[in-house]
């Protein structure tokens, strides 16, 4: 399914805003060929893709924290499997939390997690196998800094034996046991690296996640195949380790049917769009990267920081990148989108091209670009 928007939730002081951007439109040529013939057009006074000012859509909802200590620190897309792209789950510094749908333009209170989850936390959308429900797995990128109560998932609760769907169900935050290495002694509080989620042939779900400080990579298995349940599947919800090492990736990588990879951004600067093949994991050495791809052409003479990195899959192959920046010269921060398609090979050429269409630049003045979801 093709995505038609891309979420932006920019920042004005204490005003949040949520604007809906057709990526086609700013970050698209017509086709690929297209995209190709304009980078054959190239030269070394006007590289391609040339730097243009991305135009900001105006807001289709305003948000404001309840008072001025308060912060909204989470904004995550909600069941992007289904035909909404639109239902955002968002969250405050004390955990108040709610959905907004911008498709609806519609507000669902859903009440308060058990614990703050801290800044941008990993939030995880994950279906429950057979059904056309989701639940969202949200984890501390810290995990351990709240006595284990770093990780809870957001879940529908159906009234009686009627089994509801997403836009009729209530919903309830509910505690999920810590990731098994924040228990053990001396433990001190590790960043969440990387993260990831496999689905098996009977459609139940794993969370990957990888930490540093020497911890390794852990699974976190949803649900797990059950013939004796009315619906095939049981819940499981427990941790087991997978190895020493840590996923490619910095941050989130996602699994993307056409190409049966996953996707995302190299581990280490320059933080290169890359591909991985999960589907066979080796406890003994971690996945090989099979392609990597310069996604976005720096500027010569000039030094870029990243400060946040964030991949969309639009679907039918084609990317949205944003990736955030700071220029290390003026200590200026900015946004750069690309758009991005990838081409595979014919027949048994098991190769992927990737083709640069447009690149659009938005400097943080008066507003700033926390989230692309």
């Amino acid at each position: 399914m093709m995505r038609r928007f891309v979420n932006l939730v920019t920042r004005s002081e204490s005003v949040y805003s949520v604007r809906r951007m057709d990526p086609y439109k700013q970050l698209f040529y017509r086709s690929a060929k297209d995209a190709t013939e304009a980078a054959d057009q190239a030269t070394i006074k006007q590289p391609f893709p040339a730097f243009q000012t991305l135009q900001l859509p105006n807001p289709s909802m305003n948000f404001t924290p309840t008072n001025s200590e308060v912060t909204l620190d989470m904004f995550a897309l909600f069941n992007p499997r289904a035909a909404s792209e639109g239902r955002i789950v968002y969250a405050n510094t004390i955990g108040e939390a709610g959905l907004y749908d911008a498709d609806k333009h519609v507000h669902n209170i859903l009440g308060a997690l058990n614990e703050p989850k801290g800044l941008s936390p990993m939030c995880l959308s994950i279906a429950h196998p057979g059904t056309n429900q989701d639940s969202m797995y949200v984890l501390d990128m810290f995990p351990g800094k709240a006595d284990g109560r770093c990780f809870e998932v957001l879940e529908p609760v159906s009234s009686g034996r009627r089994e509801l769907s997403n836009f009729m169900s209530t919903w309830r935050w509910r505690l999920l046991p810590p990731p098994p290495f924040v228990r053990q002694p001396g433990y001190q509080p590790s960043s969440v690296d990387a993260f990831t989620t496999k689905v098996d042939c009977n459609g139940c779900s794993t969370i990957y996640i990888s930490c540093s400080g020497g911890i390794g990579t852990y699974r976190f298995e949803t649900a797990h195949h059950d013939p004796s349940c009315r619906l095939g599947w049981s819940p499981s919800e427990e941790w087991s380790y997978v190895g020493g090492w840590k996923l490619p990736f910095n941050g989130r990588a996602q699994y993307v049917p056409e190409f049966n990879l996953w996707f995302g951004f190299l581990e280490s600067s320059p933080y290169h769009l890359c591909a991985v093949d999960l589907s066979a994991i080796d406890r003994q050495r971690p996945p090989t990267v099979l392609h990597d791809w310069q996604d976005l052409n720096l500027p010569d003479g000039e030094v870029w920081l990243p400060v946040d990195l964030e991949l969309v899959n639009l679907g039918d192959g084609k990317f949205l990148t944003a990736k955030i920046f700071e220029a290390e010269e003026t200590g200026e921060q900015f946004a750069v989108l690309t758009g991005i398609e990838m081409l595979a090979g014919v027949g048994d050429d098991q190769s992927l091209t990737m083709v640069k269409h447009k690149c659009a630049r938005f400097s943080f003045r008066n507003d700033s670009i926390e989230w692309v979801l």
